[in-house]
């Protein structure tokens, strides 16, 4: 019995995937598998859909840009590399809400107005950064700049604002920068060692600070290591070269030390001078 085609079958044959295989075979010669140059079609959609997403998504208020993707296999950043050598994808990023609205449509007169317009900044770029890390892909990572793009605000005061937040709310907020270890960021420690100081895991720290668990336990390791050398009265000029560790890093353990367990009063321990 010969299988008889149906009119419509082409109707559904007219696909970008169809169209990216064409042109893979008959314009770049690309003679493989055939297997191998669909899962190729297949890919490069996914590229387009996650680079342009069909804009009846995208709500009032809301802002397209393209972030920064975080995958386990790009935990870092090198010298160089440039930010579309990341994975990346775009969002329709809450820049304006109904609570920002209402908070400038009932602004109060006088000199308070400086302080609700701060507020409000602040509280954006919190959100921001906040629904990058919820991305159901995996957390997707603004820099510094792209919070200046979305806000209209200079770096500088993106920077001061995301660091006030940060210390407001107890929360990481970590920015491309901080996340992939480039460029200019806040440091890693206060957040780590405070969640652990309340009685966080590990797993849980890693998630909320969008670090690697293996760098939550160096910092968190080097902590304890500190506090045991500081209650055996070793001065904190000498714990470096003891721990092999850069004085800085020696130096930040041993405030966050003085400020959760002051009983180890490393004060009252002056460094040791050299020669």
């Amino acid at each position: 019995m010969v299988r008889q085609i149906s009119p419509y079958q082409g109707c559904g044959g007219r696909t970008l995937r169809q169209a990216l295989l064409r042109m893979l075979e008959e314009d770049y010669g690309l003679l493989g598998s055939r297997r191998v140059l669909e899962l190729l079609a297949v890919d490069v959609e996914k590229l387009i859909e996650r680079h342009y997403p069909a804009s009846e998504r995208v709500g009032s208020g809301a802002m397209m840009l393209t972030a920064t993707r975080a995958s386990s296999k790009e935990d870092k950043g090198r010298p160089g590399r440039g930010a579309g050598e990341y994975d990346l994808v775009t969002l329709a990023w809450p820049v304006v809400t109904a609570e920002d609205i209402e908070s400038l449509r009932t602004l109060p007169p006088g000199p308070g107005k400086g302080q609700t317009w701060r507020e409000i900044q602040k509280r954006r770029l919190g959100r921001l950064i906040e629904h990058g890390l919820k991305h159901p892909e995996g957390p997707a990572y603004l820099t510094l700049a792209d919070l200046s793009l979305l806000t209209g605000l200079s770096m500088d005061l993106v920077s001061r604002y995301v660091e006030e937040v940060r210390k407001e709310t107890g929360q990481a907020l970590p920015t491309m920068g901080y996340r992939f270890d480039i460029g200019m960021r806040p440091t890693h420690k206060r957040e780590i060692i405070a969640l652990y100081e309340a009685g966080t895991d590990e797993a849980e720290i890693a998630r909320r600070s969008g670090h690697s668990q293996a760098s939550v336990g160096r910092s968190i390791r080097d902590d304890e290591r500190v506090k045991l050398l500081l209650s055996r009265q070793v001065a904190p000029g000498d714990i470096a070269p003891l721990m092999m560790l850069a004085p800085t890093v020696v130096a930040e353990h041993v405030g966050l030390v003085q400020k959760y367990h002051p009983e180890l009063a490393p004060q009252a321990l002056p460094p040791t001078q050299p020669g």
